[in-house]
């Protein structure tokens, strides 16, 4: 299972995001404390909050990199207390989803997305919580909660990820025309770079072998 083969992508997104819309955010807000408290030292305050926050992070990842999980995932638990309102929480719970994933604690897992997944300033990252939750939900036989997990109206550029989930969910429910159709779709919406394209063709290739000798059993 491929459960976090974005995230490295989410992290710099996030922390891009932040770096170019960080004072638009802090001054629309400082706008009313600025005539109650003089917001200057709000401001600073809230700049100097952030930085602590990407510093925490940044040490997170660096512990996660070299191998040291505990005192990667007490990080992430220092990140999701004091500072559950910045972008950064939420990549920790990301991350200790990934840890705890690795370490086959997927109900540990579970609980880190669906807290991303509730917290979640940005939908790239709330798409990419879901669909890893989805995963594993998959791998512990939870279908229903999955699919309905996955429906969503607006799923964006991430629509061939959701459908080719969808044609996993249904191959494991013995359903292969639904499954066919979802790996059609996810297939259509792949972009034309996508190493996913190649896989699914894959997949539905193996649809149609399995369809064949299922239609050789019946003749003979």
């Amino acid at each position: 299972m491929e459960m976090h083969t974005t995230e490295e992508q989410q992290v710099e997104a996030i922390k891009k995001w932040w770096k170019e819309n960080r004072w638009s955010l802090i001054g629309g807000v400082a706008i009313g404390v600025t005539v109650l408290v003089g917001g200057r030292a709000w401001l600073d305050g809230q700049h100097a909050y952030m930085e602590d926050a990407s510093s925490e992070f940044m040490r997170m990842q660096e512990n996660m990199n070299a191998g040291k999980n505990d005192e990667a995932t007490s990080l992430g638990a220092k990140l999701l207390g004091q500072y559950s309102d910045t972008p950064y929480a939420t990549l920790a719970a990301m991350a200790m989803a990934r840890i705890k994933t690795d370490a086959g604690e997927l109900s540990a897992a579970s609980s880190h997305l669906r807290w991303a997944l509730d917290n979640a300033s940005q939908e790239s990252v709330k798409h990419e919580a879901r669909l890893r939750l989805g995963r594993i939900l998959l791998a512990e036989k939870n279908i229903t909660e999955a699919l309905a997990l996955l429906n969503v109206a607006d799923t964006g550029i991430y629509t061939s990820a959701y459908e080719q989930l969808k044609g996993d969910i249904y191959v494991a429910e013995g359903e292969p025309e639904s499954a066919r159709t979802a790996y059609t779709r996810a297939l259509t919406q792949a972009l034309p770079n996508s190493p996913d394209r190649m896989n699914l063709q894959m997949k539905l290739d193996d649809l149609g072998s399995a369809n064949a000798e299922r239609n050789t059993e019946n003749i003979s």
